[in-house]
């Protein structure tokens, strides 16, 4: 068994979660990647469902492609609605590039599948849903998102829109359509207009407590998934202070929820060659956190699920430690005026770890991981307090250049994956490492995934840079 889902041969794009009856349907864009350097050619959803986020079953193609003369040669991102009739409704983007163009882009357009089951949904051939031409343009018109709404008695779709007329690189808005049916659709103004984005892929709405909640993804300001909150539909939708579930690699995040607990489902992008050099591509495993609201405040945290933290099992012995530029002559400190770092065994590539540690003072802090006792070489995942940041960093950033300097110095950490740092004096990181996927933990209150691709084994524990660290607690799991 994995910890974290891709089918056999194929790759995890967006998913489309439902929950019923004690289990999760995790719909999700099945890519191939058939055709070298393309990504989602060929794709529908495919289903796997779960009732623990760690077994993982795959069930198989959920909704057919049309033909090459289909709008629906490709289906791409939507939703999931059962009627008062309990007849399962799943609007999807329907797309194919030699259909009619528009101002010289192909059309996007909604159509939708049909079922007494959620595990046998067939597309109905006479429901199309294309964008009006006159608010919104034709050709960004995807990942419809449909949900009742009891004060207007109807259904309200939202989409990843562009404003017709707005410019190329803030003219994104998520525009709202309404039906009393489920098949007649009256264009609306938007939902939300902020002017900022190209697009915004993904929208969702949900309401937890007082609060409702808007999640959407963009690629262009950052690539990333944000949430706004407010007290009503009408909004106004308030950005926080941290308005992201994880990092980068952490794509198209939309959630789900069983009446208690509400769980993100997103997808953590490969990287190109398989190395820790390539660029992010679009596809690649499943991962879930849960959501925890701050009832008093609105604000969202992303956190382990009890089952995930609960795979790996088997405590590991821990080996004596290794300090290097130590100064403090205490077995469970670290302290040194430069770069000082604890270090223990690491396991190779698929294990847990959690560190317990107490800051006493530094100017920088993290953990290091499958560094040498030199630490030259390896993963950090550097906290800065300062700038109140948390970032992973890798050495060496690329491969070497001609000349001694060509190391991309002036790249100080994978911006990609930077979040806000809580504030603490004591940390609690989890990571949790299988293969090539890597996801941590801080302090309950932050989630950080990326890819480790060139390092393993070696050694891991914790370091500073100009202060004193006192370690509680490692602990290894494999």
């Amino acid at each position: 068994m994995s910890l974290f889902y891709r089918p056999e041969n194929a790759w995890v794009g967006d998913l489309i979660p439902y929950y019923e009856d004690g289990t999760f349907y995790a719909y999700y864009l099945h890519d191939p990647r058939i055709i070298e350097g393309k990504y989602a050619e060929e794709t529908t959803w495919h289903l796997a469902t779960t009732k623990d986020f760690v077994q993982v079953d795959y069930q198989g193609e959920a909704i057919k492609r049309g033909t090459k003369e289909s709008y629906n040669l490709n289906n791409y991102t939507g939703s999931i609605i059962k009627d008062a009739q309990g007849k399962y409704h799943a609007f999807y983007t329907a797309f194919n590039e030699n259909k009619p163009f528009v101002n010289g882009k192909s059309v996007q357009l909604v159509m939708k599948a049909v079922g007494e089951s959620l595990y046998e949904l067939e597309t109905d051939p006479n429901f199309l849903f294309p964008s009006d031409g006159k608010i919104y343009e034709e050709f960004d018109w995807r990942d419809p998102f449909v949900f009742w709404v009891e004060e207007e008695q109807c259904y309200f779709m939202l989409l990843a829109s562009r404003r017709q007329g707005a410019g190329d690189l803030r003219g994104g808005c998520i525009s709202l359509s309404k039906s009393k049916d489920l098949e007649t659709w009256e264009y609306c103004e938007p939902f939300y207009d902020p002017k900022m984005y190209i697009t915004m892929e993904c929208p969702e709405v949900f309401k937890m407590g007082e609060y409702w909640y808007l999640v959407f993804s963009t690629f262009s300001d950052r690539f990333t998934t944000h949430y706004r909150y407010a007290k009503s539909l009408e909004g106004p939708w308030i950005i926080p202070a941290d308005d992201v579930f994880d990092t980068r690699a952490n794509y198209a995040i939309k959630t789900a929820s069983d009446g208690e607990r509400r769980i993100a489902f997103g997808w953590v992008a490969t990287k190109e060659g398989e190395t820790d050099f390539g660029p992010w591509d679009w596809g690649g495993t499943m991962i879930f956190h849960e959501l925890i609201q701050n009832p008093q405040t609105g604000e969202l945290k992303a956190v382990m699920i009890d089952s995930v933290g609960e795979f790996f099992e088997e405590k590991s012995e821990i080996s004596a430690p290794v300090f290097y530029n130590d100064h403090s002559n205490d077995k469970n400190k670290v302290a040194s005026d430069t770069l000082g770092a604890m270090l223990f065994d690491s396991p190779s590539d698929t294990f847990s770890v959690t560190v317990d540690f107490d800051v006493l003072k530094a100017k920088e802090f993290g953990i290091a991981l499958h560094v040498d006792e030199g630490m030259e070489t390896g993963y950090f995942l550097r906290m800065l307090p300062e700038q109140q940041l948390i970032a992973w960093d890798l050495w060496p950033r690329a491969e070497k250049g001609e000349y001694q300097w060509q190391i991309k110095g002036d790249i100080p950490y994978q911006v990609e994956t930077s979040r806000l740092l809580p504030k603490a004096s004591r940390y609690r990181v989890r990571v949790l490492r299988e293969r090539s996927m890597c996801v941590v933990y801080v302090n309950d209150e932050i989630a950080l995934s990326t890819r480790l691709y060139n390092h393993s084994g070696k050694k891991v524990g914790v370091y500073v840079v100009q202060g004193e660290v006192v370690l509680h607690e490692i602990e290894i799991k494999e």
